[in-house]
């Protein structure tokens, strides 16, 4: 009986060991380039061991990554192309020895895809790529290495996409793009969503629809049209979470007197004008200085919506001190105005500064009690979902809320996250009702 070789400790340049078979198998890279994977036996037909399999999976690696980055349009593609020539007129006639032979047949394939690639120069390119096998690995490596997409895409958004990635690889990575199915996909989106959050999975699923839309637009498609389109996914719910006075009160007092002032300006602007704190962040004293604010929000400067809060006296009052303590600072000022918000160090809060700024503030006002418990839930982001509560509950009409905050929807938005909070408008709502019935003689006894 013929001894399995023993598996490598450490397996490397796509070297896979399964059952004491070793076998070289090509990166996401490689594989779309169509470079197939390969059984490593020796001129006898036995499977190698553990060093002649390291050896030649090393070869193919190479011989691999010379080829892909001959084959493409570009200037670093052409460089690759003077490399790969002087590679091959540096190659030795075929050996005599079998054992010789056997090493130059494993990766014989490669020297002919490179040779094609030099005498055919760039349509022998094209068509190559045009024939590589679609997968989805594959499009994740291209669509990132696309730079006019990415430059079409937040860089926020692109590190979703990367995260999202990895989940997308895991499921669908060896798949070829046009054999992806709404069956599939739904299933899947069911698992995550079980798995992890519906959030999650409605992220993750909005990152490959991005990729699947990119695959439409290659020139030839990889697909004819997106699976992901039409899929009914449910919707995650929302936080239905807002500050109550008390928590404003309390919390803004805190920070004031224990050198979070910071803190309290950015919680105070967000809360009454229903900005999100990147939004916050790039305002300038002079932006806030007037009687309102308009600005387009970052988050969806695409649609071109603009917001337009008015500035209460609550916030004018920050603005003014900020505007004292700027003229003494060394704060940079950015088009002839300082920031609204910077740190104690002098430099211009971003959302991630002051989003940790708050969380360190609150675990502190928590712990001295001077605020309800209730506040060490509560966040940054919350703020901007108690705007449009108080603006509801002020009586402003719907067109107006969606003005002030930016929101496209604002009737949606607070049917299905916040109106059932609004206990104190349902009691009152209670009482009307109430006092019809009474009018309408049916004589209830009162509470």
């Amino acid at each position: 009986m013929t001894r399995k070789p023993a598996a490598p400790n450490n397996l490397r340049n796509g070297l896979k060991w399964r059952d004491g078979r070793p076998r070289w198998e090509p990166s996401p890279a490689n594989r779309a380039c169509g470079f197939p994977g390969v059984d490593l036996r020796d001129h006898a037909g036995a499977w190698m061991d553990r060093g002649a399999a390291t050896t030649a999976a090393d070869a193919r690696t190479l011989w691999a990554g010379i080829v892909r980055e001959a084959m493409r349009d570009t200037d670093a593609g052409g460089k690759a192309r003077v490399h790969l020539r002087m590679a091959l007129d540096l190659l030795p006639p075929l050996p005599a020895e079998a054992e010789g032979r056997r090493k130059r047949e494993l990766i014989a394939d490669l020297i002919e895809r490179g040779r094609a690639v030099l005498e055919e120069r760039e349509p022998g390119v094209t068509e190559a790529l045009t024939h590589a096998p679609r997968t989805v690995n594959a499009l994740v490596e291209a669509f990132f290495a696309d730079r006019a997409a990415m430059s079409e895409i937040k860089a926020s958004s692109q590190r979703a996409y990367r995260t999202c990635s990895r989940k997308i690889a895991a499921e669908f990575g060896g798949k070829r793009v046009d054999e992806i199915t709404k069956g599939q996909l739904k299933a899947w989106h069911g698992r995550l969503s079980a798995d992890v959050s519906v959030a999650t999975a409605n992220l993750t699923m909005g990152a490959f629809g991005a990729m699947l839309a990119w695959a439409t637009l290659q020139d030839p498609p990889w697909l004819a049209a997106t699976p992901i389109q039409r899929l009914k996914l449910p919707r995650a719910k929302g936080r239905r979470v807002f500050w109550t006075v008390e928590e404003e009160k309390g919390f803004i007092a805190w920070c004031d007197a224990n050198g979070y002032a910071d803190v309290a300006d950015a919680v105070t602007a967000c809360l009454w004008t229903g900005a999100r704190q990147i939004d916050v962040c790039k305002a300038t004293l002079a932006d806030l200085s007037g009687q309102t604010w308009r600005y387009v929000p970052t988050k969806t400067e695409r649609k071109d919506q603009v917001a337009l809060p008015g500035i209460l006296p609550a916030v004018s009052a920050r603005v003014q001190r900020r505007l004292i303590e700027a003229a003494r600072s060394h704060v940079k000022h950015i088009g002839g105005s300082a920031p609204f918000l910077w740190n104690p160090e002098g430099r211009r809060h971003t959302s991630q500064s002051i989003g940790d700024r708050f969380r360190e503030a609150r675990a502190w006002a928590v712990k001295a009690k001077a605020v309800p418990e209730t506040f060490a839930g509560k966040t940054l982001q919350d703020t901007r979902d108690t705007c449009v509560t108080r603006l509801y509950a002020a009586e402003v009409t719907l067109a107006r809320i969606g003005s002030w905050g930016g929101w496209s929807n604002p009737e949606k938005i607070l049917r299905e996250h916040y109106l059932s909070l609004l206990d104190e408008g349902a009691i009152e709502d209670g009482g009307k009702l109430l006092l019809w019935a009474r009018e309408q003689g049916l004589g209830w006894a009162a509470a």
